[in-house]
């Protein structure tokens, strides 16, 4: 495999140590009931090299690769923006209104800023302007983007679903499939189909799979590259949600927080040069995580 034992006690220990304060148990099954799960993706060569699928040694539920949750904000580079900057209707600097939207979704803290450029409105995470630019250029479109980039429990049911651009998925996304995502994103808008299976060999018959890379041009060079000069925003902008998570030495990133309604899915999705890391947390059976 590609995993990098190193790479992986560094991400393992950063779960823990992140979800360290709470220290309930479920009754039946004595795992930790606040979970994490979290994946590092080498953007250079495009492997997987560190799975985290759960908090502490005892559990064998790999929650990175099997569970699928809801995305929350996190999605919206990856269905709303690039998208859209792909489509040509938008830029980083179209000015769009933040307003009450019937039948449509309220911002966290439940303001509206007026006008506002696409930008600003990443950086914030405005929940209206994310559900505009969807509308516009269609959820079927959004969803096509993700598609290409083999996200697993996509349903066609979502075909017409605006909530998608909040990430209001029918069945969720996985850990892995959101870690590819944003990998793309640092690669170009090039995607590659490697996850951490270089290759399988059995005693008798030698090698019986080798991997070999496939890789796809899902968003526009252009697209990625604009998408990647807003998403440094969140950390670098003193609005920014991602503030407090800045890098240190001033290393440049990039990345895009998330939080599912009543905070039952928390994420992380942020990438420099070098690696792409998506991190979430929640409980197995959702519930809901104020603050």
């Amino acid at each position: 495999t590609s995993i990098n034992m190193n790479k992986q006690k560094k991400l393992q220990k950063a779960v823990n140590d992140g979800l360290a304060y709470n220290k309930e148990r479920d009754k039946g099954s004595g795992k930790y009931a606040l979970q994490g799960a979290a994946v590092c993706v080498d953007n250079g060569s495009n492997y997987v090299v560190a799975i985290v699928g759960g908090r502490g040694t005892k559990d064998a539920y790999n929650r990175a690769y099997l569970s699928a949750r809801q995305s929350g904000s996190s999605i919206k580079p990856l269905i709303d923006y690039t998208p859209g900057f792909e489509s040509g209707v938008y830029s980083p600097s179209t000015l769009m209104v933040d307003r009450p939207i019937e039948n449509g979704p309220k911002n966290s803290g439940g303001s509206y800023r007026g006008e506002v450029r696409v930008r600003e409105a990443v950086a914030r995470s405005i929940n209206t302007i994310a559900w505009q630019v969807l509308e516009t250029i269609t959820p079927k479109y959004g969803m096509s983007f993700l598609d290409k980039m083999q996200f697993h429990n996509l349903s066609y049911i979502d075909n017409d679903n605006l909530a998608l651009s909040l990430g209001g998925f029918t069945e969720g996304v996985r850990v892995v499939d959101m870690a590819k995502g944003y990998s793309t994103l640092a690669n170009g808008g090039s995607y590659s189909d490697r996850t951490c299976i270089k290759k399988i060999e059995r005693v008798s018959d030698g090698t019986i799979y080798k991997n070999t890379e496939e890789e796809t041009q899902v968003y526009s060079g252009d697209a990625a590259w604009l998408m990647t000069d807003i998403l440094k925003g969140v950390l670098n902008e003193p609005y920014g949600t991602g503030h407090a998570l800045k890098l240190e030495n001033d290393q440049i990133c990039a990345g895009k927080t998330g939080t599912a309604n009543s905070g039952k899915d928390v994420w992380f999705c942020g990438y420099t040069k070098y690696y792409t890391t998506v991190v979430w947390a929640g409980y197995d059976t959702p519930r809901a995580m104020p603050g």
